[in-house]
């Protein structure tokens, strides 16, 4: 299969909220280079069709690549990445682990959620400061499956859930490959348009490193299916914190720990 290599370019005044953008168009594997983001589309995809909104004219440059150049290209960007207890080391490479590291070894496939991106790094912080360590998690959005990985490697028992199939499919080979498959559940689809995916076992913990205006469409529905439970949200862009804060307030939700990276904010909360 062959993929359409997208590289955009960006000034600073439009590039959170272009990625913000991206993402919200289910976008997968976004790298950002020096003023551009590059990311893959099937060959079949107009890139006029999606590169609209509120930018005016972007300028961009498009490629044709087979599947195993733009896995080749990954290797280019992503090294072993250390984020709080969790040390995230593509498959290429050695790493000597330390006695109070936890290794996750993941491939990126063509999913969104490497580690090395603000929103992902900021949830694997807060995860690895849950006391007392979740018995059960839901991960809405599970990209790659980094986040259920590293909670399932917490000794939790996972529900992970995402709209893409091809994240689904990365998910799976990334739990067999870190030996949690038996603890990691993927399901495709949409909890906000379908509530029969809902597991009948509720979790002690959810994860979602989703957008603002996504999060607010979960607070009322997670507090009616799941009742009490620790919740801890990324993907937040600073200038969309209120509207996250407001709307959880308004539920009965407690924030109990606030961390920033960069323009993104990540949250613990409690309910």
């Amino acid at each position: 299969m062959k993929w359409l290599e997208i590289t955009v370019l960006f000034t600073e005044e439009i590039k959170e909220a272009l990625l913000v953008y991206l993402l919200d168009l289910d976008i997968q594997g976004v790298i950002e280079e020096e003023s551009a983001y590059k990311f893959y589309l099937p060959e079949n995809v107009d890139p006029e069709t999606i590169l609209t909104g509120d930018f005016g004219s972007l300028t961009y440059q498009t490629q044709l690549v087979e599947d195993e150049n733009w896995a080749e290209n990954w290797k280019k960007y992503w090294h072993a990445n250390k984020i709080g207890r969790f040390v995230i080391v593509p498959s290429w490479e050695q790493y000597d682990k330390r006695s109070d590291e936890t290794i996750i070894d993941l491939d990126p496939g063509m999913a969104f959620g490497t580690g090395a991106h603000e929103t992902t790094a900021l949830v694997l912080e807060l995860l690895g400061e849950v006391l007392p360590l979740p018995k059960t998690v839901y991960d809405i959005g599970t990209g790659t499956g980094i986040l259920a990985i590293a909670a399932a490697k917490l000794g939790a028992k996972i529900f992970a859930f995402d709209t893409d199939p091809l994240a689904v499919d990365a998910s799976l080979e990334n739990a067999k490959k870190n030996g949690v498959k038996d603890q990691v559940l993927v399901f495709g689809g949409d909890l906000l348009e379908d509530e029969s995916l809902f597991p009948n076992e509720t979790p002690d913990l959810v994860m979602t490193n989703i957008i603002a205006e996504v999060i607010v469409q979960f607070v009322p529905l997670l507090k009616e299916k799941l009742g009490h439970f620790t919740w801890l949200l990324s993907g937040i862009i600073v200038e969309r914190l209120p509207l996250v804060l407001g709307c959880l307030k308004e539920h009965g939700f407690t924030v109990t720990k606030r961390i920033d990276k960069g323009e993104w904010v990540a949250l613990e909360a409690r309910i």
